[in-house]
């Protein structure tokens, strides 16, 4: 039922502890509800408020009036704002709100328990006119069930320093509100601990909606991140927004342009007479819209340059949402500016009269934009991986072939600033072919220097053997700088696969299987180049040319989902699932005991030749 089609009048209130987040909450749901009437707070509905406005105040609230004085106003205010509602109305504080507000006062003014003031201002409001019988429903919200770890929550959200007499109120509220849980006074109890506001908004309509109020439902996309991009003018911003969108696929929208559409949509000439934390909420329902209708996964808003409205965006969205102060010297953004300098400094000015410039503290990420655009795209390269990478502390692992060797490589490989220690491809596996195999070793430390590195390289010499070390710092692995082997190497370790040594401190970032599908691919010309020069030459390099055959057959299984080890089941896989290609090299036993057999040659040439062109033909499209 909308609220025009209520059949029996409803009251609705939302209660907590002072910075829980009623009245955004309130917001919210006022425009999500057809007809509804948000009767907002109490201090609205009586002219005497008007009057106790100011520095006098708190006095007359803790000190002046009487605990009767106070809660008579408090509770006719309420009968005023009954009288006037209409068939569903959104209360900012409901009747046992009110109630534990002046039970709180109490307790600190006359020095009754909590429970002795909460059942001394219910015997006053038994004397008083009372408000007109409607069905009420009255939600709490909280973030914790012990009331002292609720006032203490309440207090550190404060955005200005708070007195003691304020904090014994807090405590002694959150207190009056566990004694009414107790007791029943609330219908429902939303225990939303730190979550965003949006998240808690949708468990407060899903709660209201059980009770068949018609309230619109939120659309809930599968967003991953919302990057919000700040700065002064001419620092860049539009520069970031694009490098997100070319080059890591998030979709750019414009502040301005959104708030245009929501106040379309809702009626409204100037969508800046709305309060910032009003526009935040009206940028996010045209945020989320627009993700379900275009199912995407990481958005980018631009230009920020109002505090408010960038930090009630935080609160809504939660880490979901990055803030990104991009950064400038004046010189710099002096230099890009098509305008003089004082026209510059004007537009400076009118942002940061709106907090342009505040919302530096409060960015997730700075990037500074004063030098070249290199630059700035490996600074972005960083901030988007290190925000997607998943760290893993893998279980201890121990190689099934070369362990020996393998464990005196890897302390020989430890110092202090060594952070990871890895085996890689078929090292330290079953499937590892002495004669044949290489032994691959993966270093990643907190810094490299040629001279470590050199020997490094020398400790490693092992006769007969062929030691290939791939060194990396541990900036390279946050940065995703690394090649497609190793960001699959990296992939397994999840499970400790090739693990030899981790320092303590250090969890290893996992790629996803999108990007080691996508590292794989970028990097298929180059192995397909490769491979056309092997077969070029008349002395056929066996081994080369096999591996190379794994490796595009590795690339295309891995497109498909597949992740085949070994190269008979690499070859296996790709029978099945490209039935068109015919690529059926020797047995790897051939190639090791036969390398000197034409007829072996002549079957790997001719498997090169037929994955090679199979490879071609899907890469065609009809024209």
């Amino acid at each position: 039922m909308s609220a025009a089609a209520v059949a029996h009048p409803l009251s609705l209130s939302l209660n907590g502890v002072d910075n829980v987040g009623k009245t955004a909450q309130l917001s919210w749901l006022a425009r999500a509800i057809n007809g509804a009437h948000h009767v907002g707070s109490v201090d609205k509905w009586h002219r005497r408020w008007a009057d106790l406005a100011g520095d006098s105040f708190a006095q007359w609230w803790f000190q002046d009036s009487s605990t009767a004085e106070h809660t008579a106003l408090m509770f006719t205010s309420h009968v005023a704002r009954r009288e006037a509602s209409g068939p569903l109305a959104l209360e900012d504080r409901g009747l046992p709100m009110i109630l534990a507000a002046c039970a709180a006062t109490s307790a600190i003014k006359d020095g009754l328990t909590p429970h002795g003031a909460l059942d001394e201002v219910t015997r006053i409001t038994r004397d008083l006119p009372q408000p007109a019988s409607r069905h009420e429903v009255h939600l709490l919200l909280r973030r914790h069930s012990d009331p002292v770890q609720e006032a203490a929550m309440s207090l550190k959200r404060e955005t200005q320093s708070v007195d003691d007499r304020y904090r014994a109120y807090q405590e002694a509220l959150a207190q009056v509100l566990a004694i009414q849980v107790e007791q029943g006074a609330y219908d429902m109890v939303i225990d939303q601990r730190d979550a965003p506001i949006l998240d808690v908004q949708r468990g407060i309509r899903a709660r209201i909606a059980d009770l068949g109020v018609a309230v619109e439902s939120l659309p809930d996309p599968q967003l991953d991140r919302l990057w919000v991009l700040g700065g002064m003018s001419e620092s860049g911003k539009s520069t970031v927004g694009e490098l997100l969108r070319d080059e890591h696929g998030v979709a750019r929208l414009k502040i301005g342009y959104l708030l245009e559409v929501a106040a379309l949509r809702a009626g409204q000439s100037d969508p800046y007479a709305w309060s910032e934390a009003e526009q935040a909420g009206r940028l996010t329902e045209e945020i989320l819209r627009f993700a379900a209708a275009t199912k995407a996964r990481s958005v980018s808003l631009e230009s920020a340059h109002r505090f408010e409205q960038t930090a009630s965006l935080r609160k809504t969205w939660g880490s979901r949402c990055q803030v990104v102060y991009v950064d400038a010297t004046p010189e710099a953004r002096a230099d890009r500016a098509t305008e003089s300098r004082a026209e510059l400094r004007e537009r400076d000015a009118i942002k940061t009269s709106r907090g342009a410039g505040r919302i530096l503290d409060v960015a997730d990420h700075v990037l500074d934009n004063s030098g070249p655009l290199s630059t700035l795209k490996l600074a972005l390269d960083s901030m988007v991986h290190s925000m997607h990478a998943t760290r893993v502390t893998p279980p201890s692992w121990r190689p099934s072939s070369d362990d020996e060797w393998l464990q005196k490589a890897a302390h020989m490989l430890t110092d202090d600033a060594v952070a990871l220690v890895m085996a890689t491809g078929s090292t330290g596996t079953r499937h590892w072919v002495e004669g044949w195999s290489d032994v691959d070793l993966l270093v990643v430390r907190d810094e490299l220097s040629v001279e470590w590195l050199g020997q490094a390289t020398a400790r490693l010499a092992r006769p007969g053997f062929k030691v290939a070390l791939s060194a990396f710092t541990v900036t390279d692995l946050t940065t995703h700088r690394v090649p497609p082997r190793v960001v699959h190497s990296l992939r397994g370790a999840r499970t400790g696969a090739g693990v030899l040594y981790r320092r303590a401190d250090y969890a290893i970032p996992l790629p996803t299987h999108r990007q080691d599908d996508a590292a794989s691919r970028g990097e298929l010309g180059l192995v397909l180049m490769n491979t056309r020069r092997l077969l070029a030459v008349d002395d056929l390099d066996l081994r080369a040319l096999y591996k190379h055959l794994v490796l595009v057959g590795r690339i295309l299984l891995r497109a498909d989902g597949i992740d085949a080890r070994t190269p008979p089941q690499v070859f296996e896989a790709l029978t099945d699932t490209h039935p068109r290609l015919r690529c059926a090299p020797p047995a790897l036993d051939d190639i090791v005991t036969n390398s000197r057999d034409a007829a072996v040659h002549a079957q790997l040439a001719h498997a090169a030749e037929n994955l090679l062109r199979y490879v071609d033909s899907i890469g065609r499209t009809a024209s």
